[in-house]
């Protein structure tokens, strides 16, 4: 079984290990090491990336059979020592937004009594499905605001192993659905979880959380969300699209909304006034073509060559 080094050290990007095992996994050559730092998918959470030895790691994966952490290469590894190399800025992406789930999904339990059934972190958005529907904007804003305010107050975020006996004592969010010892996430008076995945040291690190979306999906909700570079990501390219819009238009950017409203009535009677005018045209087209027409045997019998023109 594989050391995770993570889980003493999530800021730990440089490591050494002595590799244990070569296989192949789906076709790429694939190694097990002693120890590693590099975190595998699951919890909702993706697998890091870097290199060993050079060698990009293409994918991290935990083998079931015995908890060793399979790294998937880009090309075979010569020899049986090496140095690994995490991609800080994609490791530290993902302790943001995965600290931030957690902040988010206790702040809609308290505010709303909404549990989070499922979680979901890919290297472009994050998911979690609450099991209660509908949820209106104005609570959205809310629970919104009651995460943000844990993240200014820069709360410690602490994650440590727990034995059995400690467990029953601990005020989890969500019950376990396995015995053995746990490694549980906490955030004073907020939350108590158990996971496995990466995190920040304090919430101030997460930065801001931006809820982007909500569907309802039946008897649940699904809400999207952004945390940190990405919100500054998210909020840049949001700003340049307002403002381009505010000077194509000359007008304010708090004034683009009365100015979509109102070129989208301007448009509805523009169509309406076109309409009219099409049907007018084409009476005035039919008659004219009634006239130049001719009669054979008492039917009236009218010829012309439109084209382009579709048989209406």
């Amino acid at each position: 079984m594989t050391t995770h080094l993570y889980y003493d050290d999530p800021y730990l990007t440089r490591f050494s290990g002595d590799v244990v095992e070569r296989v192949e996994w789906e076709g790429q050559p694939a190694i097990v090491l002693d120890r590693s730092a590099f975190y595998a998918t699951g919890g909702g959470q993706p697998h890091d990336t870097g290199t060993l030895n050079g060698v990009a790691v293409v994918d991290v994966i935990e083998r079931e059979a015995d908890g060793a952490i399979v790294h998937v290469l880009a090309a075979p590894l010569a020899g049986d020592q090496v140095e690994g190399v995490v991609d800080w800025e994609r490791r530290f992406d993902l302790m943001q937004q995965h600290t931030g789930q957690h902040i988010l999904s206790a702040a809609f339990l308290e505010h709303l009594d909404a549990n989070t059934v499922s979680f979901h972190l890919s290297g472009e958005y994050a998911t979690i499905d609450l099991d209660q529907a509908p949820i209106s904007t104005g609570e959205l804003d809310r629970v919104e605001a009651l995460a943000n305010a844990v993240v200014f107050e820069d709360r410690q975020a602490t994650a440590r192993f727990v034995p059995d006996e400690e467990i029953p004592l601990l005020p989890l969010r969500k019950r376990l659905a396995h015995e053995g010892p746990v490694r549980v996430v906490e955030i004073p008076d907020l939350d108590c979880s158990a996971c496995g995945g990466t995190h920040v040291q304090s919430t101030g690190q997460v930065g801001l959380i931006k809820i982007t979306r909500s569907e309802r999906r039946g008897a649940e909700t699904r809400i999207e969300f952004l945390c940190g570079r990405r919100a500054l990501a998210d909020y840049r390219t949001k700003n340049a699209l307002l403002m381009d819009l505010a000077r194509e238009y000359t007008v304010g950017y708090w004034e683009i909304g009365a100015l979509v409203d109102r070129l989208t009535g301007d448009l509805k009677d523009t169509r309406r006034e076109l309409r009219r005018a099409r049907d007018g045209l084409l009476d005035a087209e039919a008659m004219a073509l009634w006239h130049q027409g001719t009669t054979v045997a008492s039917v009236r019998v009218v010829r012309a060559d439109l084209p382009g023109r579709t048989p209406d």
